[in-house]
C-alpha cells in the first residue's frame, strides 16, 4: 500500500483543503536555478542586517550550555518583556514566532460554524489558521488605496463572528490603519469578538497618526497585540513572537503551549536585544531611508505602489510573473503575490536596493506592454 492510498481514511476531510504556506524562495535555490554566484533575496521581509551585537555575544556565550533544556516559561525574557511592552508579566505570552501564538489564539477562541474576519490581502496565516479550526475565513477586499477598511470589516462581523485581525502595517501592502480608524472599529465590534492586532512591523512606521492596538490594550477587553523579534531585531532565524494578552486568554494558551517552545538561544538574543535602543533607531531610520529610494524609482518608472510603512514595498504591474522571472533573471528575487499582478519586495542595504531598482527598471523596460497598471 503506497503513501497516498492509506491517507484518505486518516486526514480530516478539512485539513486536506488547506493549502500550506509558501514561504519566498531561498537563494540557494534561486542561484541554481538563475546561474548567479549571489541573489540579492529581497522576499521574506527579514532584517538587511544581522542580530544586534549584544545578541550575537550572548549566543555565542550559551554555546557550550545548549545540552540542557531551555526555560520551559521563558521567565527572564517574559519579564523583561512586560516592561518593555508596559503590561504585566500574566498579560504575556511568547511564542515560536508570532505565527505560533496566531495559531494558538485560533486553538483557544475558533471553532466549527465560527467566523475570523480580516482584510485581503493580508497576512497569509489568517485563513490558515481558519480553516484549521474548521471555522469560516471572511475576506473583506482592501480600499482603493491598499489599506484595510475597517468599516466594511465591522460591517463585517456576525453573531457567528469570534476573531477580527488587524494587521497594522498590512503584510503585504505595508499600509496602515490610523488612530480614530481603530477607535470606531473597537466601538463598533460587540464584546464577544477578538480583535488580534498584529503589529509585525511597527518599530519601522514614522507616521504619528499610527493607529497602535497598545492605545486600547487594558488586560481584559478582548484586544490581543501581536509582535515579534524577527524583523526589527534581525532574529527570524531563531524565531521569537511575543504578545499582549488580556488575562483569561493568556492563561489558555498556557494550556496549549508545549513545553520549550522558545529555545534558550532565542530567549537570551531576545533578552539581550532589548538592550540595543540606538540601534533599533538607526536601523529604522536607515530602513525607511531605502522604502523612500524604492518608492521615488517605482513612481519615476509609472509603477503603481503602496504607500508603506514598513520594511518592504508593494507595487503592481501588468504581469506579476513575467516580471518577477524579469528580476530573477538579473539576480534579484521579490514576492510574487499569486498572479495579482502584485509583488512585494524588502528594503535590503543601499547596494541591494540599487540593485532592485535597476533591475526592475531594466525588466519593465524589456518586457513588451510591461508598463505599470
Amino acid at each position: 500500500m503506497g503513501p497516498s492510498e492509506g491517507s484518505a481514511g486518516f486526514i480530516r476531510p478539512d485539513i486536506a483543503k488547506i493549502a500550506p504556506y509558501q514561504p519566498g524562495k531561498r537563494a540557494s535555490e534561486m542561484r541554481r536555478e538563475a546561474g548567479f554566484e549571489r541573489m540579492v533575496k529581497l522576499s521574506s521581509n527579514e532584517s538587511a542586517w544581522p542580530p544586534f551585537p549584544k545578541a550575537q555575544r550572548a549566543i555565542k556565550a550559551i554555546a557550550s550550555r545548549l545540552n540542557r533544556y531551555p526555560d520551559s516559561y521563558s521567565g527572564v525574557l517574559r519579564a523583561r518583556v512586560a516592561g518593555h511592552m508596559g503590561v504585566p508579566e500574566e498579560q504575556i505570552c511568547l511564542g515560536n514566532g508570532s505565527n505560533e501564538l496566531i495559531t494558538f489564539i485560533a486553538q483557544a477562541v475558533l471553532g466549527p460554524k465560527d467566523e475570523a474576519v480580516f482584510a485581503w490581502p493580508s497576512f497569509v496565516v489568517y485563513p490558515i489558521v481558519s480553516q484549521l479550526m474548521g471555522a469560516r475565513a471572511v475576506k473583506v477586499p482592501l480600499d482603493d488605496g491598499w489599506r484595510h477598511d475597517l468599516a466594511a470589516m465591522a460591517e463585517a462581523v456576525t453573531k457567528k463572528t469570534r476573531m477580527l485581525f488587524v494587521c497594522n502595517p498590512n503584510n503585504p501592502t505595508g499600509t496602515i490603519v490610523a488612530k480614530d480608524e481603530v477607535a470606531r472599529l473597537l466601538d463598533a465590534v460587540p464584546e464577544k469578538c477578538l480583535v488580534v492586532f498584529d503589529e509585525a512591523y511597527f518599530e519601522y512606521v514614522d507616521d504619528p497618526d499610527f493607529g497602535t492596538g497598545m492605545a486600547h490594550f487594558d488586560g481584559e477587553r478582548p484586544v490581543v497585540v501581536l509582535r515579534t523579534f524577527s524583523k526589527m531585531y534581525g532574529l527570524a532565524g531563531l524565531r521569537v513572537g511575543y504578545g499582549a494578552f488580556p488575562v483569561w486568554l493568556a492563561e489558555a494558551i498556557e494550556k496549549l503551549r508545549e513545553p520549550f517552545n522558545v529555545n534558550m538561544a532565542a530567549q537570551i538574543a531576545a533578552f539581550y536585544s532589548l538592550d540595543e535602543r540606538d540601534e533599533v533607531v538607526r536601523r529604522a531610520e536607515a530602513t525607511r531611508r531605502g522604502r523612500r529610494r524604492m518608492e521615488e524609482a517605482l513612481a519615476a518608472l509609472g509603477v503603481r505602489y503602496a504607500t508603506s510603512q514598513a520594511n518592504f514595498v508593494c507595487f503592481a504591474v501588468d504581469d506579476g510573473p513575467a516580471v518577477f522571472s524579469g528580476l530573477v533573471s538579473r539576480g534579484v528575487i521579490v514576492r510574487e503575490l499569486g498572479g495579482t499582478g502584485m509583488l512585494r519586495a524588502t528594503v535590503g542595504t543601499e547596494e541591494e536596493t540599487e540593485t532592485f531598482v535597476s533591475a526592475l527598471g531594466d525588466t519593465l523596460a524589456e518586457l513588451s506592454g510591461g508598463r505599470a497598471t
